[in-house]
């Protein structure tokens, strides 16, 4: 997709900040303790904080994130959040953190995927029924650091997107809901591989760009609409049985003429 830059609010807001190394996040801050919500978000930006304290060339980091509303009062819960994990790092100085928050269209999560400041996707999730920013973003042959478990493992190759591992831990109370049961588990992240891939990337980033466009090509050629459209008809055509037909009823010609029966015979 052709991008007006001229017209992008999204561009125009990236333009003006100063880092040309940007993380960029997409998900919900949903309930739970700090190191314990399903995106684990805070975890994130703790330990961003903490990678890049103190340092004179540092990235930034990109939240598009709410937790489940775009209203204001959503978006200074999320403020007060992350200004409350700030509090918790002793440092001279520390990388910035940027909020895209409130509803967007795909065309704009287009313009914020492929803008050039935006560099790679992090994502500590402890649990993926699918993953769709992971997928799309996979597609702009950019690299991807997240956990080395659940749903988003089927289209994110471990060799070509950077798979931290970890543990399964049972889910924390405070992120227990109806379907969040505190009886089953999900993944915690390896702190110690996240630090080394988040710096990494950062680093050295040259040494990643050829498994980013192996992994869009991935994607592309096994996951596109058209592809899953051709998996499903030959699922169906493959296992589903093969139902009645309406069948028309054909009578044979020439019969012979029948005799009609007086009421009084």
């Amino acid at each position: 997709m052709k991008i007006n830059k001229k017209d992008s609010k999204i561009y125009q807001s990236l333009e003006v900040i100063p880092e040309d190394f940007c993380y960029l996040f997409v998900g919900h801050w949903m309930n739970g303790n700090f190191g314990e919500d399903r995106k684990n978000v805070g975890l994130l930006i703790k330990a961003f904080f903490e990678l890049f304290k103190n340092k004179k060339q540092i990235p930034a980091l990109i939240l598009k994130v709410s937790s489940g509303s775009s209203s204001y009062v959503d978006r200074e819960r999320i403020l007060k959040n992350i200004e409350n994990i700030r509090s918790t790092v002793n440092a001279k100085t520390l990388p910035n953190i940027y909020l895209f928050h409130g509803d967007v269209s795909d065309e704009e999560m287009n313009e914020l995927y492929n803008h050039p400041k935006v560099k790679a996707m992090v994502n500590l999730t402890k649990g993926e029924g699918f993953g769709r920013p992971l997928l799309e973003f996979s597609l702009m042959q950019k690299r991807i650091s997240t956990t080395s478990w659940s749903g988003h493992t089927d289209f994110l190759s471990k060799d070509f997107a950077v798979g931290c591992g970890g543990e399964l831990m049972n889910v924390h109370p405070s992120a227990a809901n109806n379907w969040l049961l505190k009886e089953s588990q999900w993944f915690n992240i390896n702190q110690g591989e996240l630090g080394f891939y988040l710096k990494d990337v950062f680093e050295n980033y040259k040494n990643y760009t050829d498994r980013a466009k192996r992994q869009a090509y991935r994607s592309k050629s096994l996951f596109s609409f058209n592809k899953m459209k051709e998996l499903l008809e030959l699922h169906f055509t493959t296992h589903l049985p093969e139902f009645p037909k309406v069948i028309p009823l054909k009578l044979p010609k020439n019969l012979p003429t029948l005799k009609k029966i007086n009421k009084n015979d």
